[in-house]
């Protein structure tokens, strides 16, 4: 004998109560094929939208890395402006190079007149040039007031103080050669100034960091120091004048 209708019991195991469905064996064949086709359709539907899920994912990976090239790019701007930013405050510094196109006579002029040819002050040397101790120049010893002179034609790039140098002055010659001068009693010039080979820009002193009366001075070529005796051989060493 077969059953036209079917019960499910339903018993709450807190409470006395109960429930029961019941549903016809056509109803019961219908949820069953129901139930099977959404199985199946869900199966089907996972297999063909793997690939799609697949892209989905491997188009959000592109995306990321898109991003996270998008933000190096947005820093390397950033420091580019930063570098760009930096130049113009060292050009503010230091002054900025003339415009004017060079000729062969202006060239010919800076090889002549750009290149050290006047000793900074008279004196004796207390102490000569040894990069190895970071001494990248040499210290000229004589009365506080001493004339010092701009060894050639160039620019004064500073012309302040610090706790260090005391009043110290650096000129652009403009050919790649820088002179320095430290622990001056006076500057007689500003930045900015031009002089010419000889001019008088300070008096010899005893500022900053001094242990008494003397010049620092130095040149540097291309960022490199070089030793001042190489064009100023006629210096005497403080040793040999008091040995005479």
């Amino acid at each position: 004998m077969k059953l036209s209708k079917y019960k499910i019991l339903f018993i709450s195991p807190f409470s006395d109560k109960s429930w029961q469905i019941e549903f016809s064996r056509l109803t019961f064949i219908s949820s069953i094929v129901l139930l099977s086709i959404i199985v199946f359709g869900s199966i089907v539907l996972l297999y063909f939208s793997s690939p799609i899920v697949k892209e989905y994912l491997r188009i959000s990976t592109i995306n990321k890395e898109i991003k996270q090239q998008q933000e190096i790019i947005n820093n390397i701007d950033k420091s580019i402006e930063e570098i760009a930013l930096m130049k113009s405050y060292i050009d503010s510094i230091i002054g900025t190079e003339k415009a004017n196109d060079l000729n062969e006579d202006n060239i010919r002029y800076i090889l002549a007149n750009n290149l050290p040819s006047v000793k900074p002050a008279d004196g004796l040397i207390s102490r000569t040039y040894d990069p190895e101790t970071k001494h990248f120049g040499i210290d000229v010893v004589n009365i506080e007031g001493t004339p010092i002179f701009a060894i050639s034609d160039g620019q004064i790039v500073f012309s302040d103080f610090s706790n260090d140098f005391g009043n110290f002055v650096i000129i652009d010659h403009q050919n790649g050669y820088l002179s320095h001068y430290y622990h001056n009693q006076e500057n007689f010039i500003k930045k900015g100034d031009t002089v010419k080979a000889g001019d008088i820009i300070a008096k010899l002193g005893n500022t900053g960091m001094s242990t008494g009366p003397h010049l620092h001075f130095e040149i540097w070529k291309d960022g490199n120091s070089i030793d001042p005796i190489n064009f100023f051989e006629d210096f005497n060493l403080k040793s040999d004048k008091l040995s005479q």
